[in-house]
């Protein structure tokens, strides 16, 4: 059984707690990225047509790529600073965002 509360939030959350370079979105707010918008409301329309089920989007096909590398770099540090996998309290997160 995995434990219900991860380590380590997912890269999205990681990513929306930067400020994009590209759009200017401030931290918790999503990116102004309409042509990524129509991208992925083309393709569930190409899928609706097709009838296709609806996929559920990764919340990072939606920002922008420095956004989302700001969001990794962050998130390879908090592991690389956290105790190893072993060491770690069940139930504890050990990210540094907040």
């Amino acid at each position: 059984m995995s434990d219900p509360t991860p380590a380590f939030p997912p890269v999205h959350v990681y990513a929306l707690a930067h400020r994009c370079t590209t759009c200017g979105a401030e931290p918790g707010q999503p990116c102004d990225a309409p042509r990524k918008e129509a991208d992925v409301d083309n393709l569930m329309e190409q899928r609706h047509q097709s009838g296709l089920p609806q996929l559920e989007w990764d919340s990072l096909r939606l920002m922008h790529a420095r956004r989302q590398d700001a969001g990794r770099r962050h998130l390879e540090r908090d592991e690389q600073n956290a105790p190893q996998p072993a060491d770690r309290v069940p139930g504890r997160r050990y990210d540094t965002l907040g």
